[in-house]
């Protein structure tokens, strides 16, 4: 990769840009905390995101599900640790006090834990969930996608 680099005097001031040669991205990624009292599966997670099984939208919802599946698989963007079995501390780190406190009352419960991040680049809803705030208090789902990096 290569880089170009320009000074340019303005007013007595020397300002700097750098043009960057090669690939560059505009995507946006989320990392997000899913806790739930049951087993997460395609179809229980499209029902408790509200896709019906006759709406107009759930094809585009199923394509949601299946980038949250394949977040899950691949962990938290820009943290190192195991997201299978994450510590307190760990889910403090990354979303915050009211996630943590709330990770700590529903696994003392059973309840499971998920998660991944969702990126711009897989298109539909996906991007839309990526670069939006997202937080669902449902009494045995809870869904924090709020930790955004754009």
């Amino acid at each position: 990769m290569r880089f170009l680099v320009l000074a340019i005097p303005l007013k007595a001031k020397v300002s700097i840009m750098i043009i960057r040669d090669g690939f560059v991205t505009n995507s946006s990624s989320t990392n997000f905390l899913i806790i739930s009292k049951e087993e997460l599966t395609e179809e229980y997670l499209l029902n408790k995101l509200g896709f019906k099984h006759n709406s107009l939208i759930r094809v585009a919802g199923e394509r949601l599900v299946e980038s949250i599946f394949s977040g899950i698989q691949s962990g938290l963007r820009w943290y190192d640790f195991d997201t299978h079995n994450p510590t307190y501390d760990e889910v403090l780190k990354v979303f915050g006090v009211e996630s943590a406190d709330k990770f700590r009352e529903l696994t003392k419960r059973g309840h499971k834990t998920y998660m991944g991040y969702t990126n711009s680049d897989d298109g539909g809803l996906s991007t839309f969930l990526t670069t939006d705030y997202f937080l669902i208090d449902d009494r045995d789902f809870y869904f924090d996608g709020r930790n955004s990096s754009w």
